[in-house]
C-alpha cells in the first residue's frame, strides 16, 4: 500500500499505526503541500456495504467538526474497494501510551489532559454527535501537550453493526458505559462515563474494573463501584476523586449534566496549578503554571466596604428571623443513612422512617447475587451523614435475568460461539468425539439443551464432532524390538509414534522398546498415539553371588575355571586346580542380570543363573 496515491493527491508515505478496524498511514497530500492522515478500512469492514455506507455517513457528520481539541477529518473517499478517511495529521503520542510509560500521572497534569478532553467532546455534544468510544487510544497529544480526540462518528457506524465482545474490544470494555453494556440507548453522558474511566486510569495507572472476559468486564461496569481512586493513590485528593467517580455513576442522570459541567469542576478544583487557559479566539491553549501571588485578574466590579456591610447585616438579620419562626429546623437534624441493600421495599421504608428520612426507587436492574425485588444499592451509601428529610435513592432488583437458549446443533464451533455470546449467555467446556452423522467441526450437542431459559452469563458446553470414526487395528507387541523398528510397525498400521521416554534396564540394551503404553491386542483407531519407553542401556548394578558345588572322582585332579555372562560381557573369574571329590565355594560379581559358567579341565561342568 505504501507509495499509492489515493483519490490522486492522498500519496501514501509510512504505516504509522494499526487499529481494530483500520490502518493508519502518514500521507502527503499534493493538493495542499500538507502532511496528513489516512485511515484505511480493513477488508473485514470494506465488503460490508452496509457498514460502509454507515461509515461515511457518520464520518462525514464529524468532518464538520472544527475544534482545537479534536482531530478534524479533512476528507472521505473511495478507491475500488479501498475506504479511507483523510485526517489531520498528529505528531505526539496517545494517551495510553503516556499512561503506559509514565503513570499514575501527577494529578494536576491528569486534570489538564481531562480539561482539553471536556472541550472537545462538549463542543461535538453541542453538534449532535456522540462519540461512544473514548478510551485512551483515540486520545492524541501533540508536543505541545495539546490535546486532541480522535475518531468522532467512526465509533457510532462501529456500534450499529452487529458486534459480539471479540478480541478488537476487550480495550473497549475497559472504558464502556453500564447503558452501553446493556445495550440500552446512549446520550451525551455515555462519553462522560468513558472520560470518567480515563481519568481514573490516568491518576491510577489502571482502569477502574479488569476482568479475564470482556463480558465479565461489562458486568463489573454495570453492577460494581469502583475502588475510589484516592485509596489507590493518596496524591489524588479527595476533592479530584469526587469528581472521577460522579463521571462513572451508573445511572446517567447522577453524572454531570454536560462535559463542559465536568471541565469547570476540574478548573474550579485548583485554578493556581490549571494551566488551562483560552485565548481570543477561543483556542485551548498551554500557559505557564499561575504562581503564588499572581491571583487570577478579577473584572468584576468590587463592592464598596460600605455597601458589604450593609448587605452582610441584611443577609443576618433574613437569617435571624428565619431562625426565630422555624426554632432552626431550618437547618435539619443529622443523621446517619442506615443500610438498607438487601431488604424489600417495605423493610427498607420501616427503616429509614425511623431516622426521618425517605426512599425513592431510582430503577430495577437485573442480578444474580440479590433475589427479585430486593435493594441492589443506595445512594447516599450507608453510614454517610445527611440531613433529615433527604431521599434516598434505590435500585431495585429484578432477579437474574434469564435468556432463552438458542439451538447450536449442527453449527460449526465458531458460529455455535457467536450465537452463544450473542443470545448473553458464555462459552463452556469443550469435548470432541466421533459421529457418522455431523462432519468434523459441527457440534453435536449442547449442555443446556435449546428451547429452554438459563440465567444471562450460564455456560454452555460442547461436543463437537471429530468426523467418522477411522478403522481400529489390534495393537502390536512392540516391547524388545529397536526404537526403529517399533516406529516402522506402529506407522505400518497407521498408528503414530508418541512421546519417546528414555530409561536404563537390568534387561535391554540401548534402544530397545521396553514398554508401550498401549497394550498388545488390544483394537486401537487408526490416527492415534503411541507412547514408548525405550532403553537408554543396561542399568549398571553390582551384585555377589556365591556358587557352590563338589567336584566328580572320575579323576584325581580337575583344573576349575569359571567365566561370568553379564551387562559387561563375558570374562573369566576364577581359574584353579582342586583334588576330585572336593566341595568348591566361589563368590563372584556381576553386572544386573546375566549367567555363570564352571568348566572342568576345559569342559562344561554347570550352569548357575545370575538375578
Amino acid at each position: 500500500m505504501k507509495d499509492k496515491v489515493l483519490g490522486g493527491r492522498y500519496e501514501l508515505l509510512e504505516e504509522i499505526g494499526e487499529g481494530g478496524m483500520a490502518i493508519v498511514y502518514k500521507a502527503h497530500c499534493k493538493s495542499l503541500d500538507r502532511i496528513v492522515a489516512v485511515k484505511i478500512l480493513k477488508e473485514e469492514y470494506s465488503q460490508d456495504q452496509v457498514f460502509v455506507q454507515s461509515f461515511k455517513t457518520e464520518a462525514l457528520a464529524a468532518a464538520s467538526l472544527s475544534h482545537p481539541n479534536i482531530v478534524n477529518i479533512f476528507d472521505v473517499g473511495q478507491e475500488g474497494n479501498v475506504h479511507y478517511i483523510v485526517m489531520e495529521y498528529i505528531e505526539g503520542q496517545t494517551l495510553q501510551e503516556i499512561i503506559a510509560a509514565e503513570a499514575p500521572l501527577a494529578p494536576d497534569r491528569a486534570a489538564e489532559i481531562a480539561i482539553m478532553i471536556c472541550e472537545g467532546i462538549h463542543h461535538a455534544h453541542e453538534n449532535g454527535i456522540i462519540h461512544r468510544d473514548i478510551k485512551p487510544h483515540n486520545i492524541l497529544i501533540t508536543k505541545k501537550g495539546i490535546v486532541k480526540v480522535a475518531d468522532f462518528g467512526i465509533a457510532q457506524a462501529i456500534n450499529k453493526k452487529t458486534l459480539t465482545f471479540a478480541r478488537d474490544l476487550v480495550g473497549t470494555v475497559h472504558y464502556i458505559s453500564p447503558e452501553q453494556a446493556k445495550a440500552e440507548p446512549v446520550t451525551p453522558a455515555t462519553d462522560i462515563y468513558s472520560l470518567g474511566c480515563v481519568l481514573y486510569e490516568m491518576l491510577t495507572g489502571r482502569p477502574p474494573f479488569n476482568a479475564e472476559s470482556p463480558i465479565t468486564l461489562a458486568f463489573r461496569h454495570i453492577y460494581d463501584e469502583p475502588v475510589p481512586p484516592v485509596e489507590i493513590n493518596p496524591a489524588v485528593g479527595k476533592a479530584l476523586s469526587e469528581i472521577t467517580l460522579k463521571a462513572m455513576e451508573k445511572l446517567p442522570a447522577h453524572r454531570f449534566s454536560s462535559a463542559e459541567e465536568m471541565r469547570d469542576a476540574l478548573i474550579d478544583l485548583d485554578e493556581s496549578v490549571s494551566r488551562i487557559r483560552k485565548d481570543r479566539n477561543g483556542a485551548t491553549i498551554i500557559m505557564s503554571p499561575i504562581q503564588a501571588g499572581n491571583k487570577k485578574p478579577n473584572t468584576r466590579r468590587k463592592l464598596r466596604p460600605a455597601g458589604l456591610t450593609i448587605i452582610a447585616v441584611a443577609i443576618l438579620g433574613l437569617l435571624s428571623g428565619i431562625w426565630w419562626v422555624m426554632g432552626g429546623s431550618i437547618f435539619g437534624k443529622e443523621v446517619q443513612v442506615p443500610d438498607v441493600k438487601g431488604l424489600d421495599m417495605k423493610e427498607a421504608t420501616e427503616k429509614l422512617d425511623a431516622v426521618g428520612l425517605k426512599i425513592a426507587v431510582a430503577g430495577h436492574n437485573f442480578s444474580d447475587e440479590v433475589a427479585r425485588d430486593l435493594i441492589i444499592s443506595q445512594d447516599p451509601p450507608a453510614e454517610q451523614t445527611v440531613k433529615t428529610g433527604r431521599e434516598i435513592s434505590v435500585i431495585l432488583s429484578k432477579g437474574p435475568e434469564m435468556v432463552a437458549v438458542p439451538n447450536v446443533v449442527g453449527l460449526s464451533q465458531g458460529d455455535a460461539e457467536i450465537q452463544i455470546r450473542n443470545s448473553g449467555l458464555l462459552m463452556g467446556s469443550v469435548s470432541q468425539s466421533y459421529d457418522d452423522r455431523y462432519q468434523l467441526g459441527l457440534v453435536i450437542s449442547q449442555s443446556p439443551v435449546a428451547g429452554g431459559e438459563a440465567i444471562k452469563g450460564t455456560k454452555v458446553d460442547l461436543m463437537v464432532s471429530k468426523g467418522k470414526a477411522p478403522p481400529k487395528v489390534p495393537m502390536r507387541n512392540l516391547v524388545g524390538l529397536s526404537l526403529e523398528e517399533a516406529k516402522k510397525r506402529l506407522e505400518e498400521d497407521g498408528l503414530i509414534p508418541g512421546k519417546i521416554t528414555r530409561q536404563e534396564s537390568s534387561t535391554y540394551k540401548k534402544d530397545i522398546v521396553i514398554s508401550q503404553d498401549t497394550t498388545s491386542g488390544v483394537l486401537i483407531e487408526q490416527g492415534s498415539t503411541v507412547n514408548l519407553v525405550v532403553s537408554d542401556g543396561i542399568k549398571k548394578t553390582h551384585k555377589t553371588e556365591t556358587l557352590e558345588f563338589t567336584l566328580p572322582t572320575k579323576e584325581e585332579q580337575y583344573q576349575v575355571e569359571i567365566r561370568v555372562s553379564d551387562a559387561e560381557g563375558t570374562r573369566q573369574v576364577y581359574k584353579q586346580t582342586h583334588r576330585a571329590g572336593t566341595n568348591v565355594s566361589v563368590t563372584v560379581s556381576y553386572y544386573g542380570s546375566g549367567s555363570a559358567e564352571v568348566r572342568l579341565n576345559s569342559d562344561r561342568f554347570k550352569v548357575f543363573n545370575l538375578e
